[in-house]
């Protein structure tokens, strides 16, 4: 087995351990042991738990941040950008859960450690990412001039995240197709859940 393969594995083994414990509680002796190693074996490959962290949460950025920016740079109205955003910010946190999680969960530790400053910097990279769609989307007016661009960002980014927590509503999980869940999300956020009048009466049939 070639050492990126090793490596490979052994960060696939961390992540579950680090997902499913919390970044605190899961040390490299335990994540050693998953991995069919002796704790000095771990460090050859890996010199610190912080360095396995960066390694997994890059890879989930590097595949997030780039489809994020290819809407921003896209010639679509705004809203339809928010709109893309999060079908393809939701389809990238559907494939990685346990990253979410660890985001998520431990993210008042990760952003404290120097050794992942470079991950606290893709993270505000994303947010940066949704507020451009928004105040593009305000200033072609295709969303409200009214709309606070950091509360739109932090429902929709908190959304997702819900949608894609295994642990807070892991005695409630969610039914149906990822794709299902995206667009109702979509709807959720850019076309509202109250029924006009209008749609009410077309409901109905009637004319009262």
């Amino acid at each position: 087995m070639s050492p990126s393969s090793r490596r490979d594995e052994i960060l696939t083994v961390a992540k579950a351990q680090i997902a499913q414990r919390g970044y605190s509680a899961a040390s490299m002796r335990d994540i050693a042991e998953a991995s069919g190693l002796l704790a000095g074996s771990l460090y050859s490959h890996f010199r610190s738990k912080a360095e396995l962290v960066r390694d997994i949460v890059t890879r989930f950025y590097d595949e997030l941040i780039p489809r994020q920016r290819e809407i921003v740079e896209s010639e679509a109205p705004g809203a339809d950008k928010v709109r893309a955003m999060i079908g393809a910010v939701y389809e990238v946190c559907a494939g990685h859960r346990d990253e979410l999680t660890i985001l998520h969960y431990d993210w008042q530790t990760l952003s404290s450690l120097e050794e992942l400053s470079d991950v606290k910097v893709q993270s505000l990279e994303t947010l940066e990412l949704w507020r451009s769609v928004i105040d593009q989307g305000k200033a072609d007016g295709s969303i409200l001039a009214t709309v606070e661009t950091d509360v739109l960002v932090r429902v929709a980014t908190s959304a997702i995240h819900a949608l894609n927590d295994s642990i807070r509503y892991s005695d409630r999980p969610l039914a149906g197709p990822d794709p299902d869940l995206a667009a109702m999300l979509q709807g959720l956020l850019l076309d509202g859940v109250a029924v006009s009048k209008v749609d009410a009466r077309a409901a109905g049939g009637g004319d009262g």
